[in-house]
């Protein structure tokens, strides 16, 4: 299915139901939940699936995720369908990941074609002097944002421990609090956890970037990548997901809905409208945008208030702290007190 404009909405059938979705749906059926409570109000229905050519809509595996969210009584049902994620059965996507050499491309990999690999969240992976960090972003709204950070996070740490033959050292920072599940998180993910951070990001020291996977084929991979290419006939990324971008890139000037609107070449209202479809808002994604670069500012690079407000273009100290506890539910000051995610080595003060 080609669309003409550069990003998918909520309704557009382009996923495949037989991949991760159907992953999903085994889990649940192995523990004795009918296809019925698995599948309401999704509009799929089993047998189309296993007829292996069902395309579904964001909105539809969204919905899916929310059901299993619910029906996840045992509370290790998110790690254990993460797990399964990569290298996957996708065709040429898995062999791309199946034959990365390192977790530079296999990162790289994740983002160019995250329409086929990750269609239900978000990686965004930035790379400064020391660190790696790929944020998972939650940008149309589900009911179940938990329960897809703990599958991608799960499917990163498997995927690359796997392709390594090692157990990398991620570190892991969380939006939310704690759950009772956290022994959950530490048999899957480890013990350098941090909750209540602001943000779903999990990162690692930059050297292992390029460290060679023994897994790796270089000739494969590129003949993987060409596949793909021709494989993708569908923008890459949600409406959401362009808008959230855009804010990142504009991050230091101000934009307001009209203006994003009119970039887009629609009205405000429509805007407004098409975002809401997603479950999301463009006040949301400019706060979770603001949010994500503020907590960099602050824990990585050390700037105070008064810089990181001037970066965010706020007209002082004192409005940028009152935004900033209204994202986080602290203030900054608070959260630099009580996130010491790095050491002392890279907190310049």
């Amino acid at each position: 299915m080609e669309l003409s404009y550069g990003w998918y909405e909520s309704d557009d059938k382009l996923f495949a139901a037989h991949h991760q979705p159907a992953l999903l749906i085994d889990l649940l059926r192995s523990r004795d939940v009918c296809s019925h409570k698995i599948l309401r109000g999704t509009g799929l229905f089993y047998d189309d699936i296993l007829k292996g050519q069902a395309r579904i809509s964001e909105a539809q595996g969204l919905g899916l995720v929310a059901n299993a969210n619910k029906l996840n009584a045992e509370a290790e049902l998110s790690f254990r369908w993460g797990s399964s994620w990569w290298p996957g059965h996708y065709g040429a996507a898995s062999n791309l990941l199946g034959n990365a050499g390192n977790l530079n491309e296999a990162l790289d990999a994740l983002q160019q074609y995250r329409s086929l690999l990750t269609p239900w969240i978000i990686p965004h992976v930035v790379v400064d002097d020391r660190y790696c960090y790929v944020y998972w972003l939650n940008l149309s709204g589900s009911g179940a944002e938990r329960f897809l950070v703990e599958a991608a996070m799960s499917a990163l740490t498997s995927y690359s421990r796997w392709m390594s033959d090692s157990r990398l050292p991620w570190k892991f920072g969380f939006s939310y609090s704690c759950p009772s599940h956290e022994e959950q998180y530490r048999v899957n993910l480890g013990n350098e956890l941090w909750f209540n951070l602001g943000v779903d990001v999990m990162f690692i020291d930059k050297r292992w970037l390029n460290a060679r996977w023994p897994r790796g084929s270089a000739t494969a991979f590129q003949v993987a990548r060409a596949e793909c290419v021709a494989q993708i006939d569908f923008p890459e990324m949600s409406l959401p997901e362009y808008v959230y971008r855009t804010l990142l890139k504009q991050i230091q000037q101000p934009f307001n809905l009209p203006d994003m609107a009119e970039q887009l070449g629609m009205s405000p209202a429509t805007l407004k409208r098409k975002l809401g479809k997603h479950g999301s808002s463009f006040q949301r994604l400019q706060d979770m945008a603001r949010l994500q670069m503020s907590l960099y500012l602050l824990h990585v690079c050390g700037w105070n208030n008064e810089q990181v407000a001037a970066h965010l273009n706020f007209n002082d100290a004192t409005n940028f702290r009152r935004a900033f506890k209204r994202w986080a539910g602290v203030t900054p000051s608070d959260s630099r007190n009580q996130f010491n995610l790095f050491g002392n080595d890279l907190i310049t003060g």
